[in-house]
Protein backbone atom coordinates (compact mmCIF):
# COMPACT_ATOMS: atom_id res chain seq x y z
CA UNK A 1 0.00 0.00 0.00
CA UNK A 2 1.71 3.35 -0.95
CA UNK A 3 2.43 5.63 2.04
CA UNK A 4 0.02 8.73 2.42
CA UNK A 5 0.94 12.50 1.69
CA UNK A 6 -0.02 13.35 4.88
CA UNK A 7 -1.03 11.75 8.38
CA UNK A 8 -4.61 11.05 8.60
CA UNK A 9 -4.77 10.81 12.72
CA UNK A 10 -4.67 14.01 13.77
CA UNK A 11 -3.99 15.13 17.47
CA UNK A 12 -6.38 15.22 20.09
CA UNK A 13 -8.46 18.44 20.12
CA UNK A 14 -11.93 19.79 21.00
CA UNK A 15 -14.85 18.95 19.34
CA UNK A 16 -18.30 20.94 17.76
CA UNK A 17 -20.14 19.38 20.86
CA UNK A 18 -18.25 21.23 23.39
CA UNK A 19 -18.59 24.56 21.41
CA UNK A 20 -22.14 24.12 21.07
CA UNK A 21 -23.21 23.27 24.58
CA UNK A 22 -21.25 26.20 25.71
CA UNK A 23 -23.15 28.77 23.54
CA UNK A 24 -26.62 26.51 24.29
CA UNK A 25 -27.38 28.77 27.62
CA UNK A 26 -26.52 32.25 25.88
CA UNK A 27 -29.23 31.54 23.48
CA UNK A 28 -31.99 30.64 26.19
CA UNK A 29 -30.61 34.08 27.49
CA UNK A 30 -31.16 35.70 24.08
CA UNK A 31 -34.26 34.31 23.66
CA UNK A 32 -35.77 35.24 26.78
CA UNK A 33 -34.57 38.61 25.95
CA UNK A 34 -36.31 38.42 22.55
CA UNK A 35 -39.71 36.98 24.44
CA UNK A 36 -39.43 40.53 26.46
CA UNK A 37 -39.30 42.54 23.41
CA UNK A 38 -42.20 39.97 21.83
CA UNK A 39 -44.26 41.15 24.99
CA UNK A 40 -43.40 44.59 25.50
CA UNK A 41 -45.84 46.49 23.35
CA UNK A 42 -48.66 44.43 24.90
CA UNK A 43 -47.51 46.55 28.87
CA UNK A 44 -46.33 50.08 26.83
CA UNK A 45 -49.74 51.66 28.75
CA UNK A 46 -49.44 53.83 31.27
CA UNK A 47 -52.92 52.46 32.25
CA UNK A 48 -51.67 48.86 32.57
CA UNK A 49 -50.77 47.49 36.14
CA UNK A 50 -47.70 46.23 34.70
CA UNK A 51 -46.52 49.44 33.27
CA UNK A 52 -44.41 50.72 36.33
CA UNK A 53 -42.53 47.36 36.90
CA UNK A 54 -39.06 46.89 36.53
CA UNK A 55 -37.92 46.36 33.33
CA UNK A 56 -34.99 45.56 30.68
CA UNK A 57 -34.83 48.69 28.04
CA UNK A 58 -35.39 47.16 24.55
CA UNK A 59 -32.74 49.42 23.75
CA UNK A 60 -29.76 47.71 26.19
CA UNK A 61 -31.36 44.10 24.98
CA UNK A 62 -30.72 45.85 21.18
CA UNK A 63 -26.69 46.79 21.74
CA UNK A 64 -26.48 43.48 23.34
CA UNK A 65 -27.25 41.86 20.44
CA UNK A 66 -24.73 44.02 18.56
CA UNK A 67 -22.04 43.33 20.39
CA UNK A 68 -22.52 39.68 20.21
CA UNK A 69 -22.83 39.84 16.60
CA UNK A 70 -19.21 41.18 16.33
CA UNK A 71 -17.15 37.96 18.14
CA UNK A 72 -19.08 35.65 15.98
CA UNK A 73 -18.82 37.42 12.66
CA UNK A 74 -15.04 37.60 13.46
CA UNK A 75 -15.26 33.94 13.84
CA UNK A 76 -17.35 33.16 10.55
CA UNK A 77 -14.37 34.85 8.74
CA UNK A 78 -11.98 33.30 10.24
CA UNK A 79 -13.29 29.86 9.53
CA UNK A 80 -13.90 31.34 5.65
CA UNK A 81 -11.03 33.11 5.46
CA UNK A 82 -7.96 32.98 7.87
CA UNK A 83 -8.32 29.02 8.19
CA UNK A 84 -7.79 28.19 4.42
CA UNK A 85 -5.05 30.68 4.29
CA UNK A 86 -3.14 29.51 7.07
CA UNK A 87 -3.55 25.78 5.93
CA UNK A 88 -2.33 26.82 2.36
CA UNK A 89 0.80 28.16 4.05
CA UNK A 90 1.48 24.81 6.22
CA UNK A 91 0.87 23.15 3.02
CA UNK A 92 3.52 25.10 1.42
CA UNK A 93 6.46 23.28 3.85
CA UNK A 94 5.45 19.98 2.27
CA UNK A 95 5.36 21.04 -0.80
CA UNK A 96 8.42 23.47 -1.19
CA UNK A 97 10.61 22.92 2.20
CA UNK A 98 13.85 22.03 2.88
CA UNK A 99 15.27 19.84 6.03
CA UNK A 100 17.76 20.91 8.10
CA UNK A 101 18.74 19.04 11.59
CA UNK A 102 17.56 21.24 14.28
CA UNK A 103 16.55 21.15 18.32
CA UNK A 104 13.13 21.67 20.11
CA UNK A 105 13.56 23.15 23.18
CA UNK A 106 10.00 22.93 25.33
CA UNK A 107 9.33 23.12 28.88
CA UNK A 108 6.21 23.06 30.94
CA UNK A 109 5.46 26.72 32.02
CA UNK A 110 3.81 25.36 35.26
CA UNK A 111 6.45 22.42 36.30
CA UNK A 112 8.91 24.98 37.75
CA UNK A 113 7.26 28.18 38.75
CA UNK A 114 7.98 26.95 43.10
CA UNK A 115 11.53 27.06 42.37
CA UNK A 116 13.83 25.81 44.67
CA UNK A 117 13.15 27.15 48.53
CA UNK A 118 15.28 26.93 51.80
CA UNK A 119 13.78 25.74 54.91
CA UNK A 120 14.41 24.80 58.09
CA UNK A 121 13.39 21.76 59.98
CA UNK A 122 10.34 22.94 62.02
CA UNK A 123 6.93 21.78 60.29
CA UNK A 124 5.06 24.94 60.11
CA UNK A 125 7.96 26.58 57.54
CA UNK A 126 7.91 23.22 55.38
CA UNK A 127 3.77 23.70 55.37
CA UNK A 128 4.51 27.22 54.40
CA UNK A 129 6.90 26.31 51.46
CA UNK A 130 4.49 23.67 50.06
CA UNK A 131 1.41 25.63 50.04
CA UNK A 132 3.48 28.73 48.80
CA UNK A 133 4.85 26.32 45.89
CA UNK A 134 1.28 24.84 45.36
CA UNK A 135 -0.02 28.07 45.02
CA UNK A 136 2.27 29.22 42.32
CA UNK A 137 1.80 25.86 40.51
CA UNK A 138 -1.75 26.92 40.59
CA UNK A 139 -0.98 29.92 39.35
CA UNK A 140 1.17 28.42 36.52
CA UNK A 141 -1.95 26.45 35.59
CA UNK A 142 -4.32 29.06 35.05
CA UNK A 143 -1.95 31.09 33.17
CA UNK A 144 -1.30 28.40 31.19
CA UNK A 145 -5.39 27.93 30.01
CA UNK A 146 -5.44 31.81 29.24
CA UNK A 147 -2.30 32.05 27.12
CA UNK A 148 -1.63 28.55 25.82
CA UNK A 149 2.11 29.33 26.53
CA UNK A 150 2.49 25.24 27.09
CA UNK A 151 1.28 25.28 23.04
CA UNK A 152 4.52 26.92 22.29
CA UNK A 153 8.26 26.07 22.16
CA UNK A 154 11.59 26.90 20.41
CA UNK A 155 13.01 25.61 17.70
CA UNK A 156 16.75 26.07 17.15
CA UNK A 157 18.80 25.52 13.93
CA UNK A 158 21.70 26.60 11.97
CA UNK A 159 21.23 29.27 9.10
CA UNK A 160 24.29 27.72 7.50
CA UNK A 161 22.51 24.52 6.80
CA UNK A 162 19.53 26.68 5.15
CA UNK A 163 22.16 28.64 2.92
CA UNK A 164 24.22 25.21 2.22
CA UNK A 165 21.17 23.85 0.37
CA UNK A 166 20.89 23.59 -3.30
CA UNK A 167 17.15 24.92 -3.12
CA UNK A 168 18.53 28.33 -1.23
CA UNK A 169 18.86 31.16 -3.39
CA UNK A 170 18.51 33.99 -0.39
CA UNK A 171 22.20 35.26 -0.67
CA UNK A 172 22.01 35.11 -3.99
CA UNK A 173 18.53 37.43 -4.58
CA UNK A 174 20.01 39.74 -1.40
CA UNK A 175 22.83 40.08 -3.90
CA UNK A 176 21.17 40.49 -6.68
CA UNK A 177 19.12 43.15 -4.74
CA UNK A 178 21.70 45.03 -3.76
CA UNK A 179 22.07 43.40 -0.56
CA UNK A 180 25.67 43.34 -0.55
CA UNK A 181 28.48 40.99 -1.60
CA UNK A 182 28.71 39.06 1.46
CA UNK A 183 26.32 35.89 2.75
CA UNK A 184 23.95 36.99 5.36
CA UNK A 185 22.89 33.02 6.12
CA UNK A 186 25.43 32.41 8.70
CA UNK A 187 24.60 31.80 12.91
CA UNK A 188 22.08 30.17 15.09
CA UNK A 189 18.18 30.97 14.86
CA UNK A 190 15.98 30.41 17.90
CA UNK A 191 12.41 30.50 17.00
CA UNK A 192 8.76 30.13 18.83
CA UNK A 193 6.80 27.28 17.44
CA UNK A 194 3.47 26.07 18.32
CA UNK A 195 4.09 22.06 18.81
CA UNK A 196 1.77 18.76 18.95
CA UNK A 197 4.72 17.03 20.61
CA UNK A 198 5.37 18.45 24.21
CA UNK A 199 8.54 17.65 25.35
CA UNK A 200 12.30 18.70 24.24
CA UNK A 201 14.13 16.99 21.22
CA UNK A 202 17.43 16.70 19.76
CA UNK A 203 18.89 16.48 15.96
CA UNK A 204 15.50 16.70 14.78
CA UNK A 205 14.26 17.43 11.11
CA UNK A 206 13.18 20.88 10.77
CA UNK A 207 11.33 22.29 7.59
CA UNK A 208 12.35 25.30 6.34
CA UNK A 209 10.91 26.96 3.26
CA UNK A 210 14.23 27.94 0.83
CA UNK A 211 12.71 32.02 0.27
CA UNK A 212 12.62 32.29 3.95
CA UNK A 213 14.98 31.04 5.87
CA UNK A 214 13.67 31.83 9.16
CA UNK A 215 10.34 30.20 8.38
CA UNK A 216 11.70 26.99 10.27
CA UNK A 217 9.04 24.91 11.86
CA UNK A 218 9.64 20.72 12.80
CA UNK A 219 8.63 18.62 10.48
CA UNK A 220 6.69 16.03 12.83
CA UNK A 221 4.82 19.09 14.53
CA UNK A 222 3.81 20.64 11.12
CA UNK A 223 2.97 17.34 10.13
CA UNK A 224 0.14 16.77 12.99
CA UNK A 225 -0.88 20.12 11.81
CA UNK A 226 -1.76 18.85 8.39
CA UNK A 227 -3.25 15.83 9.50
CA UNK A 228 -5.73 18.00 11.23
CA UNK A 229 -6.75 19.22 7.54
CA UNK A 230 -8.05 15.41 6.52
CA UNK A 231 -11.61 14.93 5.88
CA UNK A 232 -12.16 11.43 7.50
CA UNK A 233 -10.30 9.94 10.29
CA UNK A 234 -9.16 6.27 9.73
CA UNK A 235 -7.12 4.51 7.21
CA UNK A 236 -8.66 3.53 3.90
CA UNK A 237 -7.70 0.35 1.83
CA UNK A 238 -6.22 3.36 -1.10
CA UNK A 239 -4.30 6.30 0.62
CA UNK A 240 -2.30 8.37 -1.55
CA UNK A 241 -1.90 10.94 -4.36
CA UNK A 242 -4.10 14.23 -5.07
CA UNK A 243 -7.61 14.51 -4.51
CA UNK A 244 -7.47 11.55 -2.24
CA UNK A 245 -10.31 13.32 0.03
CA UNK A 246 -12.34 13.37 -3.30
CA UNK A 247 -11.18 8.86 -4.05
CA UNK A 248 -12.26 8.34 -0.47
CA UNK A 249 -16.06 10.38 -0.97
CA UNK A 250 -17.00 8.11 -4.06
CA UNK A 251 -15.73 4.75 -2.27
CA UNK A 252 -17.44 5.39 0.91
CA UNK A 253 -20.74 2.54 2.11
CA UNK A 254 -23.93 3.96 3.89
CA UNK A 255 -21.94 2.22 6.67
CA UNK A 256 -19.11 4.80 6.73
CA UNK A 257 -16.76 2.03 5.70
CA UNK A 258 -15.21 0.97 2.80
CA UNK A 259 -14.95 -2.35 2.82
CA UNK A 260 -11.56 -2.52 4.73
CA UNK A 261 -11.78 0.48 7.15
CA UNK A 262 -13.62 2.46 9.07
CA UNK A 263 -13.19 5.83 8.24
CA UNK A 264 -14.96 9.04 10.24
CA UNK A 265 -15.94 12.43 8.84
CA UNK A 266 -14.14 15.00 10.33
CA UNK A 267 -16.35 18.11 10.22
CA UNK A 268 -15.23 19.62 13.49
CA UNK A 269 -14.31 22.86 11.69
CA UNK A 270 -17.30 22.63 9.48
CA UNK A 271 -19.59 22.26 12.35
CA UNK A 272 -18.00 25.03 13.89
CA UNK A 273 -18.80 27.23 11.13
CA UNK A 274 -22.39 26.33 11.20
CA UNK A 275 -22.92 26.95 14.59
CA UNK A 276 -21.58 30.52 14.27
CA UNK A 277 -23.37 31.77 11.02
CA UNK A 278 -26.60 30.26 12.39
CA UNK A 279 -25.46 32.85 15.48
CA UNK A 280 -24.71 35.97 12.91
CA UNK A 281 -28.04 35.53 11.43
CA UNK A 282 -30.13 35.39 14.64
CA UNK A 283 -28.43 38.05 15.66
CA UNK A 284 -28.61 40.27 13.04
CA UNK A 285 -32.62 39.32 12.45
CA UNK A 286 -33.40 39.58 16.16
CA UNK A 287 -31.66 42.86 16.21
CA UNK A 288 -34.06 44.14 13.82
CA UNK A 289 -36.94 42.66 15.63
CA UNK A 290 -36.23 45.09 18.53
CA UNK A 291 -35.42 47.93 16.71
CA UNK A 292 -38.93 47.32 15.50
CA UNK A 293 -40.77 46.96 19.00
CA UNK A 294 -38.93 50.23 19.95
CA UNK A 295 -40.77 51.91 17.26
CA UNK A 296 -43.91 50.51 18.14
CA UNK A 297 -43.40 51.51 22.14
CA UNK A 298 -41.42 54.72 21.43
CA UNK A 299 -44.28 57.14 22.33
CA UNK A 300 -44.52 54.93 25.48
CA UNK A 301 -41.43 55.45 26.91
CA UNK A 302 -39.02 58.32 27.05
CA UNK A 303 -36.02 56.00 27.36
CA UNK A 304 -36.53 54.35 24.49
CA UNK A 305 -35.64 56.29 20.57
CA UNK A 306 -36.72 54.33 17.90
CA UNK A 307 -34.28 56.95 15.58
CA UNK A 308 -31.12 56.02 17.95
CA UNK A 309 -32.18 52.23 17.65
CA UNK A 310 -32.23 52.61 13.60
CA UNK A 311 -29.37 54.33 13.72
CA UNK A 312 -26.92 52.15 15.87
CA UNK A 313 -28.41 49.08 13.78
CA UNK A 314 -27.34 49.98 10.36
CA UNK A 315 -23.57 51.55 11.96
CA UNK A 316 -23.41 48.08 13.36
CA UNK A 317 -24.73 45.82 10.35
CA UNK A 318 -23.62 48.00 7.91
CA UNK A 319 -20.38 49.34 8.73
CA UNK A 320 -18.96 48.28 12.10
CA UNK A 321 -19.45 44.51 11.92
CA UNK A 322 -17.83 43.65 8.32
CA UNK A 323 -15.29 46.46 9.08
CA UNK A 324 -13.89 44.63 12.30
CA UNK A 325 -14.80 40.92 11.22
CA UNK A 326 -12.61 41.42 7.54
CA UNK A 327 -10.36 43.75 8.46
CA UNK A 328 -9.20 42.23 11.88
CA UNK A 329 -8.75 39.31 10.47
CA UNK A 330 -6.57 40.58 7.48
CA UNK A 331 -4.64 42.56 10.36
CA UNK A 332 -4.48 38.81 12.38
CA UNK A 333 -2.98 37.30 9.39
CA UNK A 334 -0.41 39.65 8.63
CA UNK A 335 1.13 38.99 11.93
CA UNK A 336 0.48 35.19 12.11
CA UNK A 337 2.51 35.01 8.59
CA UNK A 338 4.86 37.53 10.04
CA UNK A 339 5.32 35.07 12.74
CA UNK A 340 5.68 31.86 10.79
CA UNK A 341 8.17 33.26 7.80
CA UNK A 342 10.45 36.25 9.46
CA UNK A 343 10.12 35.33 13.19
CA UNK A 344 13.08 34.31 15.66
CA UNK A 345 16.17 35.68 16.98
CA UNK A 346 19.47 35.27 15.10
CA UNK A 347 22.45 34.63 17.17
CA UNK A 348 26.37 34.30 16.33
CA UNK A 349 27.37 30.54 15.67
CA UNK A 350 30.05 29.46 18.23
CA UNK A 351 33.24 29.48 17.24
CA UNK A 352 35.66 26.26 17.44
CA UNK A 353 37.88 25.61 20.11
CA UNK A 354 41.37 24.61 19.49
CA UNK A 355 41.07 20.96 19.62
CA UNK A 356 38.09 21.26 16.37
CA UNK A 357 35.00 21.10 18.47
CA UNK A 358 32.46 23.57 18.55
CA UNK A 359 29.30 24.41 20.68
CA UNK A 360 27.12 24.56 17.20
CA UNK A 361 23.70 23.02 17.09
CA UNK A 362 24.85 19.81 15.22
CA UNK A 363 27.51 18.38 12.79
CA UNK A 364 29.22 20.66 9.92
CA UNK A 365 31.31 19.87 7.46
CA UNK A 366 35.35 20.25 6.77
CA UNK A 367 34.46 24.00 5.31
CA UNK A 368 32.39 24.52 8.82
CA UNK A 369 29.10 25.24 6.82
CA UNK A 370 26.04 23.73 8.24
CA UNK A 371 25.01 20.14 6.28
CA UNK A 372 21.64 19.48 5.26
CA UNK A 373 19.73 16.80 4.57
CA UNK A 374 18.04 15.90 0.93
CA UNK A 375 14.12 15.29 1.47
CA UNK A 376 12.85 12.46 -0.07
Amino acid sequence: MPEANVPLLAMPSGSILQFLLMTVPLLCVYLYFLYLAHERPSIADPSNPRYADDRIRLTDILYVYLATLLPFGCLVVYMLWFVPMRRGLSARYEKDGIVVLGDVKYEESYHDQGGSRTTTATTTTTMRAAVGDSLLRLRGWVMNGFALRNNYGHVVYDLGRVANHPACDYEERRRRGGGGGQPQLAGIVTKRVRVYHRYPRERISVLVLPKYPYSGQPKADLEADWASFAKYVGLPSRVGGEGEDDDIDDDIDDDGSDGNAILRRRDRGRGVLAVAIFWVCFLVLASYYVVDRIRVVDDAYVDEDAETARLAFWIVVGGVFPAVSILGNWIRWKFYERWMLHGGTKEKRPKASKNGSSRGNGDENEDGVGSYIQMS
